[in-house]
């Protein structure tokens, strides 16, 4: 089972992300932020299992649930009419904090298209994919930082979903990114906590005599992704289809390898298995 709670209170490295925390509770205290992206990465590997990340970041993605462009500018003027806050020069969804950085809003919910996409304005020339965010936020982590601070975080499962969605709409424009936190989540899976899971829910990975532990874990993350996803509605189903559609294309050996090709290098095949065990358990198979 998918941990619901997570605390990081000990971790004084997250002082900021705490204050940054406090200080957006303080400005607009009627939105509740979902953290995702590579800060998400960080607190479920690095901070609570010691994995090592390729990248640190204390840049910070925060997703809400909005029901319209003129909430989200709410929000916005609500952050930045504090003294905690100021405007990106030209990008309306970054702002900075006081002391600590940038940080990005991504709205989703009711301002989205049929197809999940949000257009920013003015001109809605800037497209992006939020495909995923109500599951990740329906399935959040409760994570304690310091100073009693707690914010809700997406959960490892679904951030990998998340992972591959966005690498499949900027891959071109940002390459590696997004490839190599994917495959960083699926390698580590049992070691962030998923271990001892392997024995009590998936004994059958550990009775073939091809079992490889970076392919069972993969596995394990995708059956837990497609668990998120199982209530039965439109939504959900959408998401499952949109996620096997690109990792059927991105594991078939004969097929682009896009996004092997990224980061695979001479583990490429490996990297392939080890994508190619997400999709088996993401679909339902028994076998990475």
């Amino acid at each position: 089972m998918v941990i619901s709670s997570l605390d990081l209170a000990d971790k004084h490295d997250l002082t900021f992300l705490a204050e940054l925390v406090a200080d957006l509770r303080a400005a607009a205290p009627a939105w509740e932020p979902l953290v995702v992206g590579a800060m998400a990465r960080d607190l479920l590997l690095y901070y609570a299992y010691k994995i090592p990340v390729d990248r640190a970041t204390e840049d910070v993605d925060l997703a809400f649930a909005i029901t319209d462009w003129r909430e989200f500018e709410a929000l916005r003027a609500a952050l930045l009419a504090s003294a905690f806050f100021e405007a990106h020069e030209s990008v309306v969804h970054r702002i900075y904090h006081r002391r600590h950085g940038a940080v990005d809003l991504i709205p989703f919910g009711g301002l989205e298209h049929p197809d999940g996409s949000i257009a920013w304005p003015p001109r809605g020339d800037e497209v992006m994919t939020v495909v995923g965010y109500r599951e990740a936020l329906a399935s959040a982590i409760d994570v304690m930082l310091p100073a009693g601070q707690r914010v809700l975080v997406v959960s490892l499962p679904m951030l990998a979903v998340l992972k591959v969605i966005a690498w499949s709409e900027r891959h071109t424009t940002a390459p590696r990114k997004d490839a190599t936190d994917l495959l960083l989540i699926l390698k580590n899976y049992l070691d962030a906590g998923n271990q001892q899971r392997l024995y009590d829910e998936a004994p059958h990975l550990l009775e073939g005599s091809d079992f490889d532990y970076e392919r069972a874990g993969a596995w394990l993350a995708g059956q837990d992704a497609a668990t998120t996803l199982r209530p039965d509605g439109v939504m959900q189903k959408r998401v499952h289809q949109i996620v096997s559609t690109i990792l059927a294309k991105e594991v078939d050996p004969d097929g682009p390898l896009r996004l092997i090709g990224e980061v695979g290098g001479r583990d490429a095949e490996n990297m392939r298995l080890v994508l190619e065990a997400f999709l088996s358990g993401f679909n339902g198979k028994k076998e990475p």
